[in-house]
């Protein structure tokens, strides 16, 4: 049996929390003992609480840089280490990982930090911020055991900038998701074609570009969902009421279950300006949806351009895309198939839970 800890800085639901929250899940189910540390409480803690797993939370855990808050939690979490004793600290999220990584030093635990895309990836606004993260990254990269990037494009990123080297302990183990009933994938293609971007309402996920590119479109020709909430949220509701659009795009908040969404739209759509591996485009992909993404981060790893979808770096190249779309519907369901292949053949969630643990495993040997 493993002891496990896991620690990610928020309990806000996205892409990091809920591969901490399947991770919780499959190791708890093997017979583990698993624990959550995180920096307030909310759906990951919630969800992750009933599955009887041990949730500790430590408030002074926060995104923004603090000193005296930063200082507070790795004493805190420390503490937490010792008193635990786990075989494995398994860290998510930027903050979290650099927190983690100094708590744990000197401490007889194996240290694994999963990369969800680099705190100083390209796209990030801030060249300040870049430069810190990438300082403080190569200083804390030392106490790390294993790294495990979700994409490609973050292990390049991480040798490109100095963070990893040809001698780090790097593994590329790429998000998954779980497959959907067979009944649930169709190829239908409604008139007026129906799309959807499933993503937190944040300046990263730039939600204004797709409004701004629909709004260029013939109005009869599309309708447009969002699902997910966010500190952006109330702006692009105006933007779409300032566009006239309310008739064509619906907000439809947070969805614990998006199934519906899938199934019942045509195209998936990711407007954002940086990226891991996003897990909502895996999603869209096992339910047979074509993909049109930024090419950023490791979305060119999920959308072969022209095969399941395409990739765009500017607004005038999704308007381009979407209005070919428009014009040749009959693509919708030869991308759809395409994109369902992909999955399948890459994407499992079961296979990605299992390799990770088979890392463990690893680690854990060569402590022996």
């Amino acid at each position: 049996m493993k002891k496990i800890l896991y620690f990610i800085t928020t309990s806000e639901w996205g892409g990091a929390s809920r591969y901490v929250y399947e991770l919780c899940k499959y190791e708890k189910f093997r017979g583990n003992e698993v624990y959550l540390v995180v920096g307030s409480q909310g759906k990951l803690s919630d969800k992750v609480s009933k599955l009887g797993v041990k949730v500790f939370i430590v408030e002074s855990v926060k995104r923004n840089i603090d000193p005296l808050n930063d200082f507070e939690s790795i004493f805190k979490v420390r503490k937490l280490v010792k008193k635990i004793k786990p075989d494995i600290v398994h860290l998510n999220s930027s903050k979290a990982g650099i927190i983690g990584r100094i708590a744990c030093k000197g401490i007889k635990t194996k240290v694994v930090f999963t990369v969800h895309g680099w705190s100083f990836t390209d796209g990030i606004p801030s060249a300040f911020k870049r430069k810190l993260f990438r300082n403080v990254e190569k200083v804390v990269s030392g106490f790390t055991d294993l790294f495990i990037c979700v994409s490609n494009y973050d292990e390049k990123i991480g040798m490109r900038d100095g963070v990893l080297n040809t001698n780090s302990n790097v593994r590329v183990i790429h998000n998954g998701s779980k497959a959907p009933r067979e009944n649930n994938v169709n190829y239908s293609v409604h008139s007026p074609i129906r799309l959807v971007m499933v993503a937190r309402f944040s300046p990263q996920k730039d939600h204004e570009t797709l409004i701004k590119a629909v709004a260029k479109l013939p109005k009869d020709s599309y309708e447009l969902t969002f699902v997910g909430n966010g500190e952006t949220l109330q702006y692009n509701k105006k933007l779409v009421s300032q566009y006239g659009l309310t008739n064509n795009v619906k907000f439809v908040g947070f969805k614990d279950d998006i199934s519906e969404y899938l199934i019942n739209n045509d195209i998936y759509i990711l407007s954002t300006h940086y990226e891991g591996l996003p897990i909502s485009i895996i999603e869209a992909m096992s339910y047979g949806l074509p993909v049109l993404a930024t090419n950023v981060g490791g979305n060119s790893e999920l959308v072969e351009n022209n095969i399941n979808g395409f990739l765009f770096t500017s607004k005038s190249e999704l308007i381009d895309k979407l209005t070919f779309i428009i014009n040749n519907p009959g693509i919708i369901k030869k991308m759809g198939k395409q994109s369902y292949r992909i999955f399948s053949d890459k994407y499992y969630l079961s296979s990605c839970l299992n390799k990770v643990d088979n890392a463990y495993a690893k680690l854990i040997d060569n402590r022996s």
